[in-house]
């Protein structure tokens, strides 16, 4: 049998059901059994682990293995895992599936079933899951992440943001006044967060947040400004098509100050006169 790596929950999941796959490879004479327990390795079942250590999933028959093609999806309380006990998984104060705890915690998912044997016979011998799926259960927020620079766009802008190793997602809120406006959520494995729908020459604050896979969200990182502008904007996307610098104010350097907008507005203008 088979399992992806590793799965992380958090207290967004609390009183909601998470899903993970399974597959199996072969054919078993006897039902799946599978269960969630804090011990350090997987035994032949639930009963098997430390008292106290397991929360049993219901298992998977062979009429279900026969039908599914020998695969399917599968879900469990993240309330009922078993780290939430009324004593505590310390022996102390009891935890419970919250925020108010910061708690990061891993468990596995384990699977057993029984094999055919030479003869044909369903065997005594227990067939374990090669990979145990791995679960956290995390409340520790990630850290914060970073606001690296800020380019104004047309009604937009374009915020590079550097993440912590722990997170999966950045969030940069964009606001006027104090007030939230809008906001935008990327994977980290974006160059950067487009937040979009803002009023042009209009100076908007920003701030990022780090997401971890748990949904755990960071603190805010210090605010930065960006002020959305339909010429610079439009200059920007000009040179991410892979434009280059033309015009008579064009320099090997770059372009400073009111060179931006003299080579700029040239460009514009013979656009609009071959169009």
């Amino acid at each position: 049998m088979a399992n992806t790596d590793a799965m992380s929950v958090g207290p967004n999941s609390c009183g909601q059901t998470s899903a993970f796959n399974w597959q199996v490879v072969g054919s078993p004479c006897a039902e799946i059994a599978m269960w969630i327990t804090t011990d350090s390795d997987c035994r032949d079942s639930a009963s098997a682990q430390t008292a106290g250590s397991f929360y049993s999933l219901p298992s998977i028959s062979l009429n279900d293995i026969r039908t599914s093609g020998s695969s399917g999806t599968k879900t469990f309380e993240v309330s009922r895992l078993p780290i939430f006990t009324s004593s505590g998984s310390d022996g102390g104060t009891a935890v419970t599936c919250s925020a108010d705890v910061e708690i990061e915690s891993t468990m596995r998912l384990c699977a057993s079933t029984k094999s055919y044997d030479f003869y044909g016979q369903c065997s005594s011998t227990v067939v374990k899951a090669t990979a145990p799926l791995e679960i956290s259960y995390d409340t520790k927020r990630p850290g914060a992440p970073t606001i690296e620079s800020v380019a104004a766009l047309d009604k937009a802008l374009k915020v590079t943001v550097d993440a912590p190793d722990d997170a999966v997602q950045v969030k940069v809120v964009a606001m006027l006044e104090g007030a939230q406006v809008t906001s935008k959520t990327e994977g980290v494995d974006r160059d950067a967060v487009t937040v979009e729908n803002l009023v042009n020459d209009k100076t908007y604050q920003l701030e990022a947040y780090s997401i971890d896979g748990a949904g755990n969200v960071s603190l805010a990182f210090a605010t930065a400004e960006g002020t959305p502008n339909r010429t610079l904007g439009f200059y920007e996307k000009y040179r991410e098509a892979g434009g280059e610098e033309m015009g008579c104010g064009a320099t090997g350097g770059g372009f400073a100050g009111g060179a931006i907008l003299a080579a700029l507005g040239f460009w514009l203008f013979s656009r609009r006169n071959r169009s």
